[in-house]
């Protein structure tokens, strides 16, 4: 799947999952945590979002604010998890 294609989907998850009051074109690339004000629990629910859409599992080791704060650094990591061959999540 394409960064840009995962950078999209992440922004309507982030949207969703936190119910902000921002259309995903105005998630920025960078400093979600503290443009958006996201806190701990911010943080953890969008991340099971990200889990459930994409059908992949976030390691505990690999949790920081660097892959929150950054949606090029979080799609690259999404993508690297997705299972070859399968699809990854609903497309829509």
């Amino acid at each position: 799947m394409a960064a840009e294609e995962t950078k999209v989907r992440l922004r309507k998850v982030l949207v969703e999952s936190l119910e902000l009051s921002i259309g995903p074109s105005e998630v920025p690339d960078k400093g979600l945590v503290q443009t958006l004000g996201l806190d701990s629990i911010n943080t953890i629910e969008f991340l099971i979002w990200v889990e459930s859409e994409f059908g992949v599992e976030i390691a505990d080791e690999d949790l920081s604010i660097k892959l929150i704060d950054d949606l090029d650094l979080l799609a690259e990591y999404v993508n690297s998890r997705i299972p070859k061959g399968e699809p990854a999540g609903d497309p829509a």
